[in-house]
């Protein structure tokens, strides 16, 4: 047999449960509960740059990414699209449309990289989760820190000198998903796989070359270290514009 001639094993797409199990919002439910859910849910994937939901959208629809990332950002007529929030693996959209009377979303969500995306129909799924106390509980708190974080993102962008809205950033990033560790025998933080200046240049409303000389300023001076994709928090950084 020719090399060439060897064949390869077929590469089989993960099922929806597996795909659930991945979401930490399903992955500790028994295997009956998991299965209603499966039932509802649809699995669609999303390249690059692809559109999810599109600002305007009116239905009434759960979106939980299994796989890649995702952007939230505001689309206006005639202004830049201004990045609100990046969702990783785990992470949930749609909850506004969900709550609200007229279910119109003025924000729209794009895929960032290669997307794999569980949705499903508002009704179908308030039926599901209200029956699980728990459940029901734990998306009430998501929802809750999601507004949290979208308050302390308006006070940061209120902030009067770009250089504290870049801080704010990386706090806000630090906060929501940094990982505590020590070293010799120091705590820091430390962020994987850290969003890119462009992102953080959109959420902080400046240009990408203006992160990239604040990175390497705080840098410089002790405060963070660039570890590949991570990003390393030494110390507290400074609110002023002297450092």
């Amino acid at each position: 047999m020719k090399k060439n001639d060897i064949q390869k094993e077929p590469y089989l797409l993960p099922s929806t449960g597996d795909l659930l199990r991945k979401v930490s919002f399903f992955s500790g439910l028994n295997d009956a509960i998991l299965s209603k859910f499966e039932r509802i849910a649809m699995v669609q994937s999303f390249q690059s740059e692809e559109t999810i939901m599109l600002g305007g959208d009116a239905r009434r629809t759960v979106f939980f990414i299994a796989k890649g990332q995702a952007r939230v950002f505001y689309d206006a007529k005639k202004s830049r699209n201004n990045l609100l929030n990046l969702l990783d693996a785990g992470d949930f959209f749609g909850e506004i449309q969900l709550f609200s009377e007229n279910a119109k979303s003025s924000i729209s969500l794009k895929a960032e990289s290669q997307c794999t995306v569980i949705i499903f129909k508002g009704k179908d799924f308030i039926n599901e989760i209200k029956n699980y106390p728990e459940l029901l509980l734990a998306f009430l708190r998501e929802t809750t820190k999601k507004l949290n974080k979208a308050y302390a993102q308006i006070a940061a962008l209120s902030m009067s000198t770009i250089k504290k809205r870049i801080k704010s950033c990386i706090m806000l990033f630090m906060e929501e998903r940094g990982i505590k560790i020590l070293r010799k025998g120091k705590a820091i933080t430390v962020l994987k796989n850290r969003p890119t200046q462009q992102q953080m240049a959109e959420m902080s409303g400046t240009t990408r070359e203006t992160v990239n000389r604040e990175l390497a300023n705080l840098e410089k001076n002790g405060y963070i270290e660039m570890d590949g994709g991570d990003l390393v928090l030494l110390k507290e950084l400074p609110m002023s514009d002297d450092d």
